[in-house]
Parts: C-alpha cells; sequence; structure tokens
C-alpha cells in the first residue's frame, strides 16, 4: 500500500503541469489561517483546468530546533488535489470557481520531532522519518469579495508513516533504538482554514 501512495504522488506531481498547461486560466494563492497564526509557514496555490475543475497543491514547513532540552519539531509536508466544483455559487470571466468541491488528493511528508515529556519520570524520544497519504478531499470556498474568498476543507484517507526511534538529548542522541518502525492509520489526515487571493479578478 505505502508503495501504491508514492506512486500515486509522483504521478500527480507529474500530471499536475501537463493538466496546468493545457488549459490554465486562473490562479489563486493561499494560507492556512490556524498554521500560520501557530507559527507554522505553509503556502498555497489553485489553477483552474476546466470547468469546474481545479488542482491545488499546499506546502507546510516547520522548521522549529529547541536548544533547550535538544527538543525538535520539522517538517516538510506537500499534498496535491483535484477539485471538482459541485453546482459552483459564482463564476466570473476568469474561471473562478466557488460553493462545495470534492475529489481525491495525495500527501507526502517528512518529520524530525522531539518533544519533553511533562512526567520527568519518563523518558523523552524523537521520531525521525517519512509518510504518505492519500484520500478525498472535501471543503467549500466561500465568496469574500472579488480578490478574496475563505476556503475550509477536511480530508480523509489512509496514512502510512515509517520512522526510527531515538533518545531525545544525551549523549546517545544520535544512535536509533528502533528503526524502520511502521504505522498506518484510516481517518482525517488534513484540515484548513484558508485565506484566498485570486491574482487575476
Amino acid at each position: 500500500m505505502k508503495h501504491f501512495l508514492r506512486y500515486a504522488f509522483l504521478s500527480i506531481l507529474f500530471l499536475l503541469p501537463l493538466l496546468a498547461g493545457q488549459s490554465i486560466r486562473a490562479q489563486a494563492i493561499k494560507t492556512n489561517i490556524p498554521l500560520t497564526l501557530t507559527g507554522n509557514p505553509n503556502i498555497g496555490f489553485e489553477w483552474s483546468v476546466g470547468r469546474q475543475m481545479t488542482v491545488n497543491a499546499d506546502v507546510l514547513w516547520a522548521p522549529y530546533l529547541f536548544k533547550k532540552n535538544e527538543e525538535v519539531f520539522r517538517t516538510l509536508i506537500a499534498s496535491v488535489d483535484f477539485r471538482y466544483y459541485l453546482n459552483p455559487r459564482y463564476y466570473y470571466t476568469n474561471d473562478l470557481w466557488d460553493g462545495f468541491y470534492v475529489g481525491p488528493y495525495a500527501m507526502w511528508g517528512n518529520f524530525n520531532i522531539g518533544l519533553k515529556n511533562k512526567d520527568e519520570n519518563k523518558t523523552s524520544y524523537r521520531h525521525k522519518g517519512w509518510g504518505v497519504s492519500s484520500g478525498v478531499t472535501c471543503g467549500y470556498k466561500f465568496y469574500i469579495s472579488s480578490r478574496f474568498r475563505l476556503d475550509i476543507n477536511l480530508g480523509a484517507g489512509y496514512a502510512h508513516l515509517q520512522y526510527d526511534k531515538f533518545q531525545l538529548g544525551g549523549e546517545y542522541a544520535d544512535f536509533p533504538l528502533e528503526i524502520k518502525k511502521t504505522k498506518s492509520y484510516v481517518g482525517p489526515t488534513k484540515f484548513g482554514v484558508h485565506i484566498v487571493y485570486n491574482i487575476f479578478k
């Protein structure tokens, strides 16, 4: 399953420029408000590729390294989804779509996360690895003005993680305690409240 998810993500990345190059007619740039407010830089783009259809791509980067307790919170996540707008509420000459949408998504990311356990009697650990996910996303884009929209969306699907486990801090911090551990999950995988800026009116 994990190999299928990798191939699905790479296939979408390969098809994206081909689809966009054939019939691109509008562009929008966006940011996920909750992530931005919590100090996690992120950016997204949306292209119209046909009647009531768009391609959306998002990137999240968390670069944090805390010297105290040698804590680390670093991650890079990229996702791509195709959106089909059902009975779009607004339609403009630049093909900007609003309203309810649904479509498949693929997501990939790597992470290096280690935070100190609040219980001083318990050992703290760091996990370093990668993950892939694929599923369905749906949402609603609200009209604010000719330039701005509010995009609320939720994604659910299958996620697979592979990582190495380390002790957090100390002289053995770089020696893995366990390697290539895996976890799988089915359920909600992504959520966004985006402020969207339409590049073209």
